[in-house]
């Protein structure tokens, strides 16, 4: 993740500005890119269009549905309590009020210790909507309506990115209305769902499917492409769906023709991927089609800022074409995940510093938080290859690992991939119920260039699910060798 030089001359022009570094965003990215600087002595402002920091993953992202995912998973795991001698608790029942209380209680919390330890190193956080009046000069727009500006040195965009919605007939009429909701305004809901359509197979849409099944409503999965997380290495995205299509209805090669209706009463028309058409009737229809790049309220032509496509256009550095500006996160496309953010932020601090630093997204990461969870770190097979590297994997399934059997969660595999010349690991996939837990270990791998003799080598306790790693070693160890002997 890091290249580091000797120190250089910062890039954040002399001047008499208002602050010599201007953040717009208080998201993960935001935040991390201003505490950094912060550290060092640079004088920063952060201006965030929110009263408390945290961005979309805090409020309306990764910890509200973690909360909920918690939920779905005690209830899930209830199942299975009579199969290791525990009875009497098979029928456990949702509190929807104490589960929001619990889930807002954290939220806030959380927001509030930020912007505490913000100010505790002495960032200025200000709330107000952020634009561009030129290279150097922002108007902040303040939530009583008032205007101010501030001049700065160098900035950094960090202001996300909102939910894609497709052109599909009736779909802006439904979110007005409130029968269309996005991952952005379903944490409005008065109460659960009996019934909810989901259009879109990606990350989001699977997630809030699995946690809404798990709550006992009855949900319907509809996806354009022909097959649902395409995002995710190839055969661990085909055994989830495979497990998932156990639990609701996946249809893909969907056309979504029409969504009608008010809350509580929605009508979504669509054809399968014969072509047969069909109605599905919910209390709720879910977009959950990604997320794109909004950046026409920033306004960064007036500072000569080029967008790639919808996104901002950034090197490695994260440097935008006007040498003292950068931006991070969901903002620039890419892996729009709160630690890629974070990751950015810190590149773009360490740049504005004066030293050299890039992002790498071939050490990234990132956790699909289904039952089980599917994760991955690296470069899968197909991607080593596509760079010219002559990778091997190896996997193994989760049914044949003692904790596993233990817990009673078998089901899928971790996948282990090396590139041949060096042996060096490159990249892990995984299917498994404490993905979460287990690819730390994974990324320190792939991130420290580990090889996969010292893998190999490593004494991992017993019985944990991390022998896996030293076993998916040894195995590919065992494969080289069969190959050099031919």
């Amino acid at each position: 993740m890091d290249s580091l030089t000797a120190t250089t001359t910062s890039p954040i022009p002399q001047g008499h500005w208002d602050t010599q570094v201007a953040i717009i965003g208080g998201g993960p990215g935001g935040e991390d890119c201003a505490r950094d600087l912060a550290d060092h002595g640079i004088k920063v402002v952060m201006i965030n269009n929110a009263p408390l920091p945290g961005g979309e993953c805090l409020w309306r992202g990764c910890i509200p549905s973690k909360a909920w995912r918690h939920a779905a998973d005690v209830i899930r795991d209830r199942a299975n309590d009579s199969d290791k001698g525990v009875i009497g608790t098979q029928s456990p029942s949702l509190d929807w009020q104490t589960l929001e209380a619990h889930r807002k209680g954290i939220l806030q919390t959380r927001g509030e210790l930020a912007l505490k330890a913000d100010k505790g190193i002495k960032i200025d956080v200000r709330h107000g909507f952020a634009s561009f009046i030129d290279a150097h000069t922002l108007k902040i727009l303040g939530p009583d309506g008032g205007e101010s500006t501030l001049s700065f040195g160098a900035a950094v965009i960090s202001t996300g990115a909102p939910p894609f919605v497709p052109p599909i007939p009736g779909a802006r009429e439904a979110i007005a209305s409130g029968g269309v909701l996005t991952s952005d305004t379903i944490w409005s809901l008065p109460a659960p769902p009996r019934r909810l359509g989901i259009i879109g197979g990606g990350v989001i849409g699977v997630e809030m499917a699995q946690i809404w099944s798990d709550f006992g409503a009855e949900v319907r999965m509809l996806e354009a492409k022909e097959r649902i997380l395409g995002e995710i290495e190839a055969d661990i995205a085909k055994q989830l769906g495979t497990l998932l299509a156990g639990e609701f209805p996946i249809v893909t090669g969907a056309t979504i023709h029409e969504v009608s209706g008010q809350p509580d009463s929605m009508r979504i028309k669509y054809s399968d991927a014969a072509g047969n058409p069909s109605v599905y009737l919910c209390d709720y229809v879910l977009i959950a089609t990604g997320k794109r790049p909004n950046t026409a309220r920033l306004n960064p032509a007036a500072a000569g800022v080029e967008l790639d496509g919808a996104a901002i256009k950034v090197d490695a550095g994260c440097r935008t074409n006007v040498p003292h500006i950068y931006a991070v996160g969901d903002v620039i496309g890419g892996y729009m995940l709160a630690h890629t953010a974070a990751a950015q932020g810190r590149v773009a601090a360490h740049n504005l510093l004066g030293k050299t630093r890039e992002y790498h997204p071939e050490l990234d990461c990132g956790v699909t938080f289904s039952r089980p969870q599917a994760g991955f770190v690296g470069l899968s097979v197909a991607q080593a290859k596509a760079k010219g590297i002559d990778a091997v994997e190896a996997k193994m399934p989760m049914g044949i690992d003692a904790k596993a059997m233990i817990t009673l969660e078998t089901q899928g595999m971790i996948k282990l991939v090396a590139d041949q010349a060096s042996g060096r690991i490159i990249g892990a996939h995984f299917l498994a119920d404490h993905t979460d837990t287990l690819i730390g270990a994974a990324v320190m791998m792939v991130t420290g260039g580990m090889t996969l003799t010292q893998v190999a080598q490593a004494i991992f306790p017993h019985p944990t699910q991390t022998e896996i790693f030293g076993d998916l070693a040894r195995r590919l160890l065992a494969r080289l060798r069969r190959l050099n002997r031919q």
